[in-house]
This record gives C-alpha cells, sequence and structure tokens, in this order.
C-alpha cells in the first residue's frame, strides 16, 4: 500500500464497550464511498492494522444522520408469494 491516505465521509453509528474492555466503532458511509469501502475491505482480508484521524467536518454536522444525501430508502423488494 501507498502512503497515500484514505478519506471519505462518515457519520459515527454506534461506539460499543466489548467483553474484553475492547471498544468497536461502527461507521455510517454514503453510497458514493464504495471505493473507500472496498479499500477497507481489502485491508480487513489482509489483517492490516490501520491508524486512524478524524477531522470534524462542520458543513455536514447537522441532524443524526450527517452524511445523508436525503431521506433514506427502503427496500423495494418483496418476497414473492407462490
Amino acid at each position: 500500500m501507498t502512503d497515500d491516505a484514505l478519506t471519505f465521509d462518515a457519520a459515527i453509528a454506534k461506539v460499543q464497550t466489548l467483553v474484553d474492555n475492547g471498544l468497536r466503532v461502527t461507521l455510517d458511509l454514503p453510497e458514493q464511498a464504495i471505493d473507500a469501502a472496498a479499500v477497507l475491505m481489502a485491508i480487513k482480508r489482509q489483517g492490516l492494522a490501520i491508524k486512524v484521524t478524524v477531522k470534524i467536518d462542520d458543513c455536514k454536522a447537522i441532524g443524526n444522520n450527517a452524511i445523508s444525501e436525503g431521506p433514506k430508502r427502503k427496500s423495494q423488494w418483496t418476497p414473492r408469494q407462490e
């Protein structure tokens, strides 16, 4: 991997304390962050550690879902009735 930083918008969805006193942070990424998510998946698959730097984006810090591009969509899929 190169020294380039991976940059993407995200909202903190959840922070949990684990049984071993570790912490788990869950992030919500917008639909446009597919490439960033793919990189994160590759890093996970390779078992690599990352160093995280957080920067507050004041212009997007509104409401509970700071990265939302509009209302959340619900799935249009419905099971087939037989």
